[in-house]
């Protein structure tokens, strides 16, 4: 017989002694260890008690017959196999045999080689059943993980920002993985060193090429997979010896752009459970970090990119500034302080992306101002007023003609709108609270913030007050800001630019800002105080 029967235990069933020392000697030959019963209830009592790989059961037994001892020890044991032995007997017949559930059928007189050979063909069908589950369990779990893989790559191919991709891939193959923690080391090829981020917003930890496992990994390119890491030998302890951490299971893979040069490493480590990564682990995380690689290097050219496209808003910014010498640095500072607001108030990275770029441009639109108003000493008349106030269209039209991505559309309007007041009496368009985006909201803050603190080379004048060429004294910039909310500036904004004003002073103290003028503002602001537009009583 071609199955191998070595492994397997049967339970014979027979009240005849004759009968069940035939089918003894039958599995003797096979070699297959076997139990005897004489009855039904002894045969239902040793299948529930220990387990059998088949039972070869008389019909006709005492107790029960053998169609019952299988209805009964179905119930704890669905998948086991009968095969029943019947004699010439009208009362039950094949049809009812196979229909209550036996795997086959034997009839008396049998011989040795008709029982082995059914028996063999029992349980090859018995095993191919149970490798037919096995297979289709591994065919949903690799379903199972293949979607996984299939869904990460989409969740990290639609992220370009290298800051939200960072923790999004560690995130997402310590889930899938199922395993404690995940780092992400970035090769820096030029220094020869790897580094990575521990926290949003934390300095970075630089490694050397060749150090530790992470290092070896990017070094050599090889996929390391170990049950205890410190069983290896280049493994550095010390961060498990600083933080109390046990590290165990690891499995550490290099991450390879479209180009095949390594740009990294991901290291998965501790494994849930007690055992160690297997080969699906290592073939897991290998998917992985091929779609990381793509998005790591998505995210690298995107940078690129826009550093390279800030860089030429920087410069077009600084020349605009360069026609008033000392006002160098006013779209820099406009755009700083309005940054503050952005991120005091909550705004997503996308919005303030956006007034980043309407801060850097907002006056670019004083490139089509004639010299002799845009640098007049003195007040305008009204036709230059006119002139000058138009400065705010002339940055739309000219933004407008600029192909900003997607996500910068909005730039255009928001930078045109800075000089617009709540109160509709702004200029060039003269519109209102509600039809002002909050970005422009926040640059006209920032904006009349800088103007009146800083030297220009011209006087500033105030309700017919001529203030001199250097800034406003703060409490008077104070007031003008305060007596303002509601009529020119958002309130909302006003509060939280007021809240962050301190920064604001720290950031530019002792070089746009003298100590002393910085002091005297932070005084200043407590008269009105950093959460509230009211003026509050002195000491």
């Amino acid at each position: 017989m071609a199955e191998n029967m070595l492994d397997k235990v049967i339970l014979v069933v027979d009240d005849a002694p004759d009968i069940r020392k035939i089918i003894g000697e039958v599995l003797q030959l096979l070699g297959c260890p076997y139990q005897e019963a004489a009855n039904g209830t002894s045969a239902l009592a040793l299948i529930q008690k220990q387990r059998f790989d088949a039972v070869i059961c008389d019909i006709r037994i005492p107790g029960m017959d053998g169609l019952k001892v299988m209805a009964e020890a179905r119930k704890t044991r669905p998948d086991l196999p009968f095969i029943i032995i019947t004699g010439y007997d009208r009362d039950y017949s094949y049809d009812q045999v196979m229909g209550a559930g036996a795997h086959d059928f034997v009839t008396k007189p049998f011989s040795p080689a008709e029982l082995m050979a059914k028996l063999g063909r029992v349980m090859k069908e018995r095993r191919l059943a149970s490798e037919n589950v096995h297979l289709l369990e591994e065919q949903v779990r690799l379903n199972k993980r293949l979607s996984t893989v299939l869904s990460v790559a989409r969740d990290l191919s639609s992220e370009l920002d290298f800051d939200r991709l960072f923790p999004l891939i560690i995130s997402k193959v310590t889930e899938v993985m199922g395993a404690e923690r995940t780092s992400l080391y970035i090769i820096d090829h030029e220094r020869g060193e790897l580094w990575t981020k521990v926290a949003e917003k934390v300095d970075e930890i630089r490694l050397p090429l060749g150090h530790g496992i992470s290092g070896r990994v990017a070094e050599t390119g090889e996929v390391v997979n170990v049950a205890d890491a410190w069983d290896l030998p280049y493994f550095d302890r010390s961060f498990d010896i600083k933080n109390n951490f046990r590290t165990r299971s690891v499995l550490c893979a290099p991450i390879s752009n479209r180009s095949g040069e390594r740009i990294a490493v991901i290291q998965v480590i501790n494994k849930m459970g007690n055992g160690g990564f297997d080969k699906t682990d290592v073939d897991l995380v290998m998917a992985l970090a091929s779609s990381a690689g793509i998005a790591l290097e998505n995210a690298f050219l995107m940078d690129e990119l826009e550093a390279s496209f800030e860089g030429a808003m920087r410069s077009l910014a600084a020349t605009v500034d360069a026609r008033h010498p000392l006002t160098a640095g006013h779209s820099q500072r406009v755009t700083e302080y309005a940054l503050q607001i952005a991120d005091e108030m909550g705004l997503g990275q996308d919005e303030q992306v956006v007034i980043k770029y309407a801060g850097l441009l907002h006056d670019i639109g004083k490139i089509g101002i004639k010299d002799s108003v845009l640098l007049k000493d003195g007040q305008f008349t009204p036709e230059e007023r006119a002139e000058m106030n138009n400065h705010p269209a002339k940055t739309r039209a000219i933004l407008e003609k600029f192909h900003f991505p997607k996500r910068l559309r909005e730039v255009p309007t928001v930078a045109a709108y800075h000089h617009e007041k709540m109160d509709g009496t702004g200029y060039p368009y003269g519109m209102t609270a509600n039809e002002l985006p909050l970005g422009s909201k926040i640059l006209a803050v920032a904006d009349v913030f800088d103007a009146l603190t800083s030297r220009r080379d011209y006087p500033k004048y105030t309700d017919g007050e001529v203030m001199g060429f250097e800034g406003m004294p703060p409490h008077k910039v104070m007031s003008i800001l305060k007596g303002d909310c509601g009529t020119h500036f958002d309130r909302e904004v006003m509060e939280a630019f007021l809240r962050r004003l301190p920064r604001a002073m720290e950031r530019y103290r002792g070089n746009h800002f003298t100590p002393e003028y910085a002091d005297e503002m932070l005084i200043a602001l407590k008269t009105v105080g950093p959460n509230r537009t009211d003026p509050q009583p002195g000491p």
